[in-house]
């Protein structure tokens, strides 16, 4: 079962934007304490006499690593209002001097001990707290000391210095105007409206401009003494150690916190006051790629104390939102549906307010035909009820849901186990281990009726107020309001009857004829890599390992994908990507696939790669068989409905209008393709060009090279050899005969464009940013050892870039450098830093850049630069060694096409840690030259 759907009841959060909100710390101090619910045994709660909480969870995966958390729940509510923004800004300034690590120094410190800034080494502020976080590159006793006191550091030892503070402030309000969207002002319109009489439209963490520009530090340092207390700090650490030594560190490190600054009291973050009837809001942005139509009731809420009813009682009302969703799913592919996506959800918002809401996403034209859907199928749910195929399908999809986070529970990665665990104490929530919340729910699950779902949706939309919202690109002349209400009283005019049950058809394709015979077999015992090759040419790669338990993972490699994209036919891959997977099978549409796999671990997805179309998913060893068969049926016999193609022409009509007004249009139309020297194949056509694409196109273009084209699969996991080579024999193995093709040579000639260019693109846009593009050409990556000399000097390219542009003159937010060498197109490759831009400080950016290449060209690459980009790499090298996704995506998918993958598996390693300073110079020498820098720039008009 989707996640999405499954996720209130374990954790209540809210919305994905904005972090959830706890109540004030108070006693018990765990949840558990308080509970019938046991918390999981493997965790190790504590406390320190001064208030400090930890919790420590010994998890083997990854290997000799840790992950770790600094919780503080402090954030934007806790602002005063000449404060507002200062809790995000004070993340950002514990990385900028603390008494352990002077101003400049903290970044390259982590970086020489093996972590990346950005992804080991981060931060977060939300309305009610403040969360840092440390992947530890390993777990020696050394690397656990330095992370708590850099923790330390962050909770009671940050410097606050005056110059920091102000070279942070460019920073800060780059990022505020890089979060300023036409979606974020979408969602202040709604979080203003819903909760107007509460703190939270008045917090926001990003913060105001005025208060970034001119705070000075005393209101900092009156932040960080009052709220960043020892009662409101919890240290969470999970990974391969010892937990006795773990749990000594924290003691020690954190005995000394005290408080700075009396106690002050929980701000009063407001109510939902009780409403009667309908309250209508109208938002324009003629930005908007669409248009966003809400249909929501807001009653006063107090959350109960975690405990076996509190996670129970929503049980009936999320099964019946569930199916709701299905049915407005099934109604978005109808031909002239109004809408493109719709959901039905509750949640408590905020700890404030409890919420049920109908949210649809419509083209601006469309907007009352829209709402008219939303609540004519609330209305036909809340009189008719629901079917008993209904329920089967959703309570099938929970509990399979419930037992397949069972069976992974062994191999969970400690990375999610440490937010999970944060997000718990957070939320005064029993943290529960996977067999203890399946066996709570199971028996609920399994006597759960149609008439208890009715009930509970009842009960849930008995309010008798509405809130409606329309935002986006919908343009509503004159009385906006009353145009609204009248909309919505003409749907509640309309009758409503019981909906058809859907007829499903058994599962179609279980007979692809006798069974394929292997003509060829070859262990590569080093790897534990095993290579079939069936009698008809499908190849098969093999792999099992123990690193994700319960769980196989496929992928099949077809054809040539994007390579032969025909010329006359410019978006036809984009357009099969799009349309493929949602046009089911020819016995089958997606519905019905739905339905039949309900409480099964079945699924395959398509795109289309530079040289193959590529299919893939995952499953567990009990549904291998059905998985596979799947796979065959996507090859053989795809659907090509024309739902396909009305879903992909609404996507793609908002995606335009995007275009219009972001720097996505430039980019996606006109640079990407330029990059190339002006080929068809990269980037995204014209409106029209694309819309010119059909399916009858698609479906000629995919046929002979889904059915005939080299076929080439691969599965990893936890799997019995001789079961998948069974099973890969009756469906792939009895496919009819392939035969390996060759592309013309010409094909795989691109290049970048021989002379330098600088180009400024203008979009429709009112919002004060823009985007700058500089690239530099390079070379292929078709030689591994070329790609992974390039991958580091990027890597040290991205961090001059960072330090320079971000940390020195803090002139924007985002800046980084990306290498793409290309393994299909020899001589074809570039650098490129994207870097988001104030409109005022263009000339100041490109001045920068052209400073930092010359100075790069001049100076060279430094052995400390090479060691602090290689050490970041070499952990992520050893992390990726035990993941099923590294050795599918970059081993065995392609490990009889191009055998070389399997010596690049065994050298990347020992090749990385042999890099030398020399040989990225003499890349640079090569490539980085202040001459040779190109450029795009994208501003507002």
């Amino acid at each position: 079962m989707p996640r999405s759907f499954f996720r209130p009841l374990i954790a209540c959060v809210a919305f994905a934007l904005l972090a959830a909100v706890a109540p004030a710390p108070a006693q018990p101090t765990f949840a558990h304490e308080g509970s019938d619910l046991a918390p999981d045994p493997r965790v190790r709660f504590g406390s320190l006499p001064n208030g400090v909480r930890y919790a420590i969870l010994v998890n083997p995966e990854p290997q000799g690593r840790a992950s770790m958390r600094l919780l503080v729940e402090a954030g934007s509510f806790h602002e005063t209002e000449a404060q507002r923004g200062l809790a995000h800004y004070l993340e950002h300034l514990a990385f900028c001097g603390s008494t352990h690590y002077p101003p400049g120094s903290l970044i390259p410190f982590f970086q020489r001990m093996g972590m990346s800034f950005g992804g080991d080494t981060n931060a977060s502020t939300g309305f009610d707290r403040t969360l840092y976080l440390l992947e530890l590159a390993d777990t020696q006793d050394a690397t656990l000391t330095e992370g708590m006191r850099i923790f330390a550091d962050y909770a009671f030892g940050l410097l606050l210095l005056p110059t920091e503070i102000d070279r942070e402030r460019g920073v800060i309000v780059s990022e505020k105007r890089a979060r300023d969207t036409v979606g974020f002002r979408t969602l202040e319109a709604q979080l203003d409206f819903f909760y107007a009489d509460s703190l939270i439209p008045r917090r926001l963490p990003i913060g105001l401009s005025e208060v970034i520009e001119t705070a000075q530090r005393d209101l900092f340092a009156d932040y960080y003494d009052a709220w960043y207390r020892p009662e409101r700090t919890s240290i969470i650490a999970v990974g391969d150690f010892d937990p006795d030594l773990v749990e000594q560190q924290i003691r020690q490190t954190f005995a000394n916190f005290t408080a700075r600054a009396p106690v002050r009291p929980e701000p009063d973050r407001g109510q939902v006051p009780a409403a009667e009837g309908l309250r209508v809001l109208y938002h324009h942005e003629p930005e908007s790629p669409n248009t966003t139509v809400v249909l929501t009731t807001l009653t006063p809420y107090t959350p109960p104390a975690d405990s076996f009813t509190r996670r129970l009682a929503d049980l009936p009302r999320n099964l019946a939102h569930a199916m709701i969703t299905r049915r407005l799913a099934e109604l978005a592919k109808l031909e002239n549906a109004p809408f493109t996506s719709a959901s039905v959800t509750a949640s408590e918002p905020y700890d404030i307010a409890r919420r049920t809401t109908v949210t649809l996403m419509t083209e601006g034209p469309q907007w009352a035909e829209a709402l008219a859907v939303g609540e004519q199928e609330l209305r036909r749910a809340l009189e008719h009820g629901f079917s008993a195929a209904e329920l089967a399908e959703v309570k099938a999809s929970t509990l399979n849901f419930l037992d397949q986070a069972v069976r992974t529970a062994p191999t969970q990665r400690s990375r999610d186990l440490a937010e999970s665990l944060s997000t718990s104490i957070l939320n005064r929530r029993v943290f529960t281990d996977a067999a203890s919340q399946r066996d709570l729910f199971r028996p609920a699950v399994e006597a759960v009726s149609v008439e208890d779902c009715l009930a509970a949706l009842r009960a849930a939309w008995a309010p008798t107020h509405r809130h409606l919202f329309v935002g986006g690109n919908a343009a509503l002349p004159g009385d906006a309001l009353a145009a609204i209400t009248q909309a919505y009283t003409a749907a509640q005019a309309v009758a409503v009857t019981a909906p058809a049950v859907a007829e499903l058809r058994p599962w179609a394709y279980t007979d692809f004829g006798p069974p394929g015979e292997v003509m060829h077999r070859e262990v590569v015992a080093d790897l534990d890599v095993v290579l079939i090759t069936f009698a008809n040419g499908v190849r098969l790669n093999l792999k099992r390992t123990d690193f994700e338990a319960g769980l196989i993972r496929v992928s099949a490699r077809v054809g040539h994908g994007r390579l032969v994209e025909p010329a006359d036919l410019p978006g036809i891959a984009s357009l099969a990507g799009g349309t493929f997977t949602a046009g089911g099978l020819g016995a089958h549409s997606t519905d019905d696939l739905r339905r039949l796999f309900a409480g099964r671990n079945v699924g395959i997805g398509f795109s289309v790669d530079t040289d193959a179309f590529v299919l893939g998913g995952s499953t567990t060893p009990a549904d291998l068989d059905l998985q596979l068969e799947l796979l065959a049926a996507r090859l053989t016999d795809p659907g090509y409905r024309p739902e396909a193609l009305r879903l992909a022409h609404r996507s793609m009509e908002q995606m335009y209008i995007g275009f219009n007004h972001t720097s996505n249009g430039p980019l996606s139309l006109e640079i990407a393709p330029m990059l190339a020297g002006g080929d068809h194949r990269f980037g995204t056509p014209p409106r029209d060009q694309m819309f010119a694409r059909t399916l009858d196109e698609v479906r000629a273009w995919l046929t002979p090279q889904l059915t005939q084209g080299t076929l080439e699969v691969a599965l990893i996991g936890d799997f019995d050899l001789a079961t998948v080579i069974a099973a890969a024999a009756r469906t792939l193995g009895a496919l009819p005969p392939r035969q390996p093709t060759t592309v013309p040579e010409a094909l795989r000639q691109v290049r970048f464009p021989p002379e330098t260019f600088a180009r400024e693109y203008r979009i429709d846009s009112q919002l004060p940013k823009g985007l700058g593009l500089f690239c530099w050409p390079t070379t292929d990556g078709i030689e591994v050892e070329t790609a992974r000399r390039l991958g580091l000097l990027g890597r040290v390219m991205a961090d001059r870039i960072r330090a320079t542009i971000r940390e020195e003159r803090g002139l924007v937010y985002s800046a980084g450098v990306r290498s793409f060498a290309s393994d299909t197109f020899p001589g074809f490759g570039y650098f490129s830093s994207s870097i988001d831009l104030d409109p005022d400080k263009v000339p100041a950016v490109v001045e920068a850049v052209q400073e930092i290449t010359a100075k790069l060209h001049a100076e060279g690459v430094s052995a400390d630069e090479l060691e602090r980009a290689r050490l970041p790499v070499l952990t992520s090298i050893r992390d990726s060694a035990r993941t099923n996704a590294y050795w599918l995506d970059s081993v065995l998918a392609r490990a009889q096409s191009d055998p070389r993958v399997l010596d690049w598996a065994r050298t990347r390693e020992s090749f990385t840690a042999a890099i030398s300073a020399d040989e990225l110079n003499e890349l640079v020498q090569r490539f980085v030259h202040p001459d040779r820098v190109s450029r795009a720039i994208i501003l507002p008009q």
